[in-house]
């Protein structure tokens, strides 16, 4: 009877991941500017119109083959690892190439324009399996602590929970024509790391945020145990109060937070920025970047079509909390996996690149996280 492999623990899946990273960005490193992704796209096209670089093309072939060596996860066409795509691949600073340890800036810098990713949260990659689960405990107790000399030990049994991450299939697409593709004058490289990067930052934080919990995995603001505030039976608009009312909602229940932040939609900010702390002040409720002494994430996957009462479809969420307690998992290496389809759009002269990743997001701590869902911006 064949044995059951032993599931690895929060910990060594973030050990497991630091060690890829590091190791990836040797790669990099090594390969420096050959990681070319007009070169790679243009390998993978029917009838290219020039000659390859076959340097460039090879170092993407041996960078693939060593990331299936490492975690034998094959690609459907070619591993792109997310570093490649948000690393100035010339860069000499070898010390921050080759790090092994999965601080908070090494993770950010996989995705740095995501809000959740870029504001902390915890990044663990070569999953496996159908899903995997993290444990989890109950928020902060008030209650427990000291007690009096001969009073009974309050009997509080932790209650011990579990957060599941389940791959959801994330796919981005985007198409160039075959005249960009070959125009020298153009930074290809460039042009579709960008394009490729925001829109992954996009699909994550969409899912992280505000998922729907079937094609996406279930964002927080759709999970029934985060701690929702009410600003009025029929929303209100924002006040000092409520900003005030929902760190306290966070920080009794969650303690320190390793990354805190607010996330908000550009509608709200815009909001806050405008609506003055008292009548006839001076300060505003937003100033600078920071609210309360925290980091502001500002995206437009915070949703700003919320309902409450009578205010239909103009309310807008407000989330603080902990990004750290946002588990992003990725099956397979922290990296897309990259098709370049030439045959679909073949009669207009369009190249369409196709790059997917098996993700799977679930806070860890719901219980770091408190928000509003009906503040009104109008």
């Amino acid at each position: 009877m064949e044995a059951t492999p032993i599931r690895p623990t929060l910990r060594e899946l973030q050990r497991r991941t630091a060690d890829e990273l590091g190791l990836q960005a040797q790669s990099l490193q090594r390969y420096g500017s050959k990681l070319d992704l007009r070169e790679l796209v243009l390998s993978k096209t029917r009838h290219p119109l020039r000659p390859l670089d076959e340097r460039k093309v090879s170092a993407w072939s041996e960078l693939t083959e060593s990331l299936r060596q490492r975690g034998g996860n094959v690609p459907s066409g070619t591993w792109v690892p997310l570093k490649a795509l948000t690393r100035d691949l010339t860069t000499s600073n070898s010390s921050s190439l080759t790090t092994a340890r999965l601080d908070r800036e090494n993770a950010a810098s996989l995705l740095p324009s995501s809000a959740v990713i870029g504001g902390g949260a915890t990044v663990l990659s070569g999953l496996t399996g159908s899903s995997y689960g993290i444990t989890t405990t109950t928020p902060l107790d008030p209650a427990d602590g000291w007690i009096a000399e001969g009073d009974p030990a309050p009997q509080r049994e932790p209650t011990f929970g579990e957060s599941r991450l389940t791959p959801k299939s994330l796919i981005v697409t985007v198409t160039l024509s075959r005249r960009l593709l070959h125009d020298a004058a153009v930074d290809v490289n460039a042009l579709l790391s960008r394009e490729l990067v925001t829109r992954l930052a996009h699909a994550i934080d969409l899912a992280a945020i505000n998922g729907n919990g079937t094609s996406q995995p279930l964002g927080l603001l759709g999970n029934a145990d985060l701690d929702v505030l009410e600003a009025g039976a029929n929303g209100a608009a924002p006040t000092w109060g409520h900003l005030v009312d929902l760190e306290h909602s966070v920080a009794t229940r969650a303690g320190q937070m390793a990354a805190p932040a607010f996330l908000m939609s550009p509608a709200l900010a815009k909001k806050l920025r405008t609506t003055q702390r008292v009548s006839g002040g001076d300060l505003f409720l937003f100033e600078g970047r920071d609210l309360l002494g925290y980091p502001v994430r500002v995206t437009p996957n915070v949703p700003d079509n919320l309902t409450k009462g009578t205010s239909s479809g103009v309310c807008s969420a407000l989330v603080l909390g902990d990004l750290a307690e946002i588990a992003v998992g990725f099956w397979g290496p922290a990296a897309i996996d990259l098709l370049v389809d030439d045959i679909t759009g073949a009669k207009d002269g369009r190249v369409r690149i196709i790059a997917r990743a098996d993700v799977g997001i679930a806070p860890i701590r719901v219980g770091a996280f408190a928000a509003f869902k009906d503040l009104l911006t109008a």
